[in-house]
């Protein structure tokens, strides 16, 4: 797996500035002075110190921290970095199709509880699961949901009556945590998507799910970080 970290693998963080929910999202300081944007690089690094890793964006402010943390960049067209006009199917393959590797890392910056050992745990599985064995053909980090869910006019996974069930004798289901999707460059760009039909499920640990898409999760995570710093990093 070594050769293929170094060698195989493209680690890309889209970064998009102008969120409209939250204000300037990818520069909010979540700990001691440190951005996300900052935080989800370091994270990496964290990880391996030689990993290819791409910052794609249009934004002069964005290349000047991938140029001061020694990190690639990826000139984005603007028309792809511009709200939702382009569809997402074509934001992935317009960053895809210029990287140089076989294969890559999808990891977004909105989601900054991924450790060490959850990078390796999803690297691992996918040089395992898709690359070696080719069972799957493609990766996406997940969590494991025991919960009762329901469709608009009916229980989803368990049955709201007298046979109800406890949780953990509830069906597996998996929620997609955002954080990490791996594929190979000829598929993606074959099909648009950055996951094929059959992919691998790594499960990470519920902190790794949270995603923040509003400010309250912003402020979610920076209260959890004395628990992520303990226990994961």
């Amino acid at each position: 797996m070594e050769d293929f970290l170094k060698d195989e693998l493209t680690i890309i963080i889209p970064v998009r500035e102008g969120s409209t929910r939250v204000k300037n999202k990818i520069y909010l300081e979540i700990e001691n002075g440190v951005s996300l944007l900052e935080w989800k690089i370091n994270e990496l690094l964290n990880f391996r110190k030689d990993l290819n890793i791409l910052i794609s964006s249009n934004s002069e402010n964005v290349k000047s921290v991938a140029k001061n943390l020694g990190v690639g960049f990826h000139q984005r067209e603007n028309y792809l970095c511009k709200g939702h006009i382009a569809s997402f199917s074509e934001v992935i393959t317009g960053i895809v199709k210029d990287i140089q590797t076989k294969h890559f890392a999808w990891c977004t910056v909105v989601v900054p509880f991924m450790s060490k050992g959850m990078f390796q745990q999803c690297f691992k599985d996918y040089f395992n699961h898709v690359i070696k064995e080719n069972t799957y053909d493609s990766l996406v980090s997940v969590n494991l949901l025991k919960e009762y869910l329901w469709l608009e006019d009916r229980p989803l996974n368990y049955q709201a009556d007298s046979n109800h069930t406890i949780s953990q004798e509830l069906p597996n289901l998996y929620k997609v945590t955002n954080g990490l999707y791996m594929r190979d460059k000829t598929a993606t760009l074959d099909q648009g998507y950055f996951l094929g039909p059959n992919p691998f499920k790594t499960v990470l640990p519920k902190i790794a799910g949270i995603d923040i898409d509003e400010y309250e999760d912003f402020e979610f995570a920076k209260a959890l970080l004395p628990i992520y710093n303990e226990g994961y990093r």
